[in-house]
């Protein structure tokens, strides 16, 4: 679990760093709408990585090459993380932050309820009609006032609602209808489940300051894609009136995992600058970057772990044919690489024999020979006993593998020879 979050956090550091430094020539180019499209990357590519646990056969000639003959490395990083940090620690703590998230999640749903529970109706008059029925449609979410509230929000999954502060009747008439459109927009796209799954990954991979930075960006955009819908049909005046009710509610950033917030003064400038450069939206553009980010996404974990096979795999044994057909590696729980044969500097290898069953799972391990004798079989055992086959009608029995312990790779310049006696 570390590895793979420690490999997926490294690949979402590459895509966040990228849109981040990028962001502005990007938004130029694509406009608001598919510049809000493009976060699809990240979510795109964790499911790549997903997609390629059940579906080994993207690998499989770089599994079948690797199948017997593995290498395990205790690079100078890996000592110092063994000796000074225990994997449990880790774990811990990373555990530890995905509550304290949740926690933060509750008390903003604690929040909100007690808000609901306080606010009445928006039924505001002016000019001797109510308001309410010149800006929304009959089928419209409902609107509710709360003088706690410095501006509009959107919130609610199973019911939602919107929320407007007590003092938005002084704004005209045709601004208020351009904001409640706004959180109209955000309902209509699901806005409050999507950033729910953003918070979601953010939990995750909280440790990453990257994500945090990633997280505001995305919301930010996703306030600039809503301004474009929005504006999108309105002429000079029109925006120059949205404009101002943006200003009116610019100094009230409210951001927030279960609400949208409509007022933020730290992107007001660009959300205006943004009103003037309409770009169009294109379904079928927003669909071709879908399906083009999700076969990157695939490629590129794809490209990752296979890479990681074959520079983990000195040489390949020779398998029998029927082997080689009935037997796939899914999943691989790399080795610990015991503390004190890194602190010896010592290598060494497991030569191990088991047995698969129909379903995939190891059993009846026994090691063959090793070499320091005792100093890494532990380990090697307890790694392949959580390893995953692939299903078979029949299993398979006297399934060998090698697992080489080396403290460090040799550099690629330097010529290697095999040397073995029978």
């Amino acid at each position: 679990m570390i590895n793979w979050l420690t490999q997926q956090s490294i690949l979402i550091s590459l895509v966040c760093a990228f849109i981040l430094l990028f962001h502005k020539p990007l938004l130029k180019q694509l406009g608001a709408h598919h510049m809000y499209s493009l976060w699809l990357a990240i979510p795109l590519m964790l499911l790549g990585s997903v997609v390629l646990q059940f579906l080994p056969n993207l690998l499989a000639e770089s599994k079948l090459a690797n199948f017997e003959h593995y290498r395990v490395l205790a690079s100078l990083a890996v000592k110092n993380s063994e000796s000074l940090i225990p994997t449990p620690l880790v774990v811990g703590l990373w555990l530890s932050g995905i509550a304290v998230m949740a926690a933060l999640l509750l008390l903003q749903r604690r929040y909100l309820n007690k808000l609901l529970s306080k606010s009445t109706p928006y039924a505001h008059t002016q000019g001797g009609e109510l308001n309410i029925n010149a800006l929304m449609l009959a089928d419209a979410l409902p609107i509710l006032q709360s003088p706690e509230i410095t501006s509009p929000m959107l919130t609610g999954v199973i019911r939602p609602t919107i929320i407007v502060p007590s003092d938005f009747h002084k704004l005209t008439v045709k601004q208020q209808k351009a904001v409640l459109a706004h959180e109209l927009f955000h309902h209509e796209r699901g806005d409050i489940i999507t950033n729910l799954l953003a918070y979601g990954l953010l939990a995750i991979f909280w440790f990453n300051p990257l994500c945090w930075l990633a997280y505001r960006r995305f919301r930010d955009d996703q306030e600039l894609a809503c301004d474009a819908q929005i504006t999108s049909s309105m002429n000079t005046d029109e925006k120059i009136a949205y404009s101002h009710a943006l200003l009116a509610y610019s100094q009230h950033a409210q951001m927030g995992m279960l609400h949208t917030h409509y007022g933020n003064k730290n992107i007001l400038k660009e959300r205006i600058i943004q009103m003037k450069k309409q770009h169009g939206k294109s379904t079928l553009t927003i669909i071709a970057m879908t399906l083009g980010l999700g076969f990157a996404s695939l490629i590129l974990n794809q490209q990752v772990q296979a890479g990681d096979h074959q520079a983990s795999s000195k040489e390949s044994t020779k398998v029998t044919k029927s082997q080689a057909h009935s037997v796939h590696p899914l999943t691989r729980v790399e080795p610990k690489y015991p503390v004190a044969a890194v602190k010896a500097n010592q290598n060494g290898y497991v030569q191990l024999k088991f047995d698969i069953n129909k379903s995939g799972m190891v059993s009846n391990i026994k090691v063959i020979k090793s070499s320091p004798t005792g100093v890494f079989d532990k380990s090697a055992i307890k790694a392949l006993e959580q390893w995953v086959y692939k299903k078979s009608k029949h299993g398979a029995k006297g399934s060998q593998v090698q697992l080489d312990f080396v403290i460090d790779e040799p550099a690629a310049n330097v010529e290697r020879i095999k040397v073995t006696a029978n």
